[in-house]
């Protein structure tokens, strides 16, 4: 079984989605190996920009201040009943082209443990510690973190090195009609499982045990 799933590291959902499937695919006692793909959320902010979350979503959703602020606080919530110290309403976004070109790099290594480490870690950075994804020293210390060399993530994000396979990620997204994140598609032979969005721990362990036992001819989620 695999799963090949669209993600952005910006994206609230996109972590407590990630955290829900990984626990149930524990719970199951299943190997299933994950792929990854590039989306991003927050394509219009340039380069070196770096926005506070509340403004950014109050303009983005044309809302108050104040009901931005209420929705962040609800998603943080979302995210602390899953065990994650999400800080979201207070974090400052920026664009998140670095960080997918980082996991790139690292899957090129194919040590699929070390791709969850630093897929983790690239969540935890912006959701939890309001870190911003653009910083390259922060990068570069994520991957050194895990065994990655400086001088190799240094030359990577000075350079145009895996923005083709981002832009590729993208316009797969397109051609499968995924326009939001997370969706993810999970295959078992040859039936494939569409599933948007975030669901529950319980949900996802519904899908994966309806697809194994080929019983998913009755399930659809939306």
């Amino acid at each position: 079984m695999k799963i090949i799933y669209w993600s952005d590291f910006n994206c609230p959902y996109s972590y407590i989605g990630y955290t829900r499937l990984r626990k149930a695919i524990d719970e199951l006692g299943l190997k299933i190996e994950m792929e990854m793909k590039a989306f991003e959320l927050e394509e219009e902010l340039e380069e070196n920009v770096v926005v506070p979350m509340r403004n950014h979503y109050a303009r983005k959703y044309g809302i108050p201040e104040f009901e931005a602020t209420k929705q962040l606080n609800e998603i943080d919530e979302i995210g602390h009943e899953e065990g994650l110290d999400l800080d979201y309403s207070n974090a400052e976004i920026s664009p998140s082209k670095d960080a997918h070109r980082l996991l790139k790099l690292t899957m090129s290594k194919n040590d699929p443990q070390l791709v969850e480490n630093i897929i983790e870690k690239l969540y935890r950075a912006f959701l939890c510690e309001n870190k911003t994804l653009n910083d390259k020293n922060l990068l570069i210390e994520i991957a050194s973190s895990e065994g990655i060399d400086t001088k190799e993530v240094r030359d990577m994000l000075e350079s145009d090195a895996y923005k083709v396979e981002v832009e590729i990620d993208k316009e797969d997204a397109k051609l499968n009609r995924v326009y939001a994140v997370p969706c993810y598609f999970i295959e078992n032979g040859d039936e494939i499982l569409a599933i948007p969005g975030a669901l529950t721990c319980e949900e996802f362990k519904n899908a994966l045990q309806d697809l194994k036992s080929g019983e998913i001819e009755s399930k659809t989620f939306e």
